[in-house]
């Protein structure tokens, strides 16, 4: 199965996160920033899903890098609540979801990659 790469800022937000998509059976790729998720080889991911504040860039922007490189990668955001218009922005990008809510997270991956 293809990695799925998790980038948000937050230490505590990104080890529950893998910690929980690992325990799904999801190989997992951390980058706590806009630059570590710039250097994650965009051809071994399956899936992206990106905090949509980070520290050092606005999350629908590493979007757009990241589909830059990859224009077919699938894309979500993972946020506590941001402002509308940067959740609209997302929204044309790939699936918005609250934290901490993670079931339609898993829901998404899992259609997404076809398990159960």
């Amino acid at each position: 199965m293809p990695l799925v790469l998790i980038v948000d800022d937050s230490p505590l937000a990104l080890r529950v996160l893998a910690r929980r998509l690992g325990d799904e059976g999801f190989p997992i790729a951390e980058a706590s920033s806009f630059k570590a998720a710039l250097r994650v080889d965009v051809a071994r991911l399956g899936c992206a899903i990106i905090d949509l504040e980070l520290a050092d860039g606005d999350g629908t922007d590493l979007a757009d890098a990241l589909l830059a490189r990859r224009t077919t990668l699938p894309l979500a955001f993972f946020t506590t609540g941001s402002s509308p218009s940067l959740v609209q922005s997302a929204r044309a990008r790939g699936p918005v979801f609250v934290k901490p809510d993670l079931a339609p997270l898993l829901a998404w991956l899992r259609r997404l990659f076809r398990t159960t």
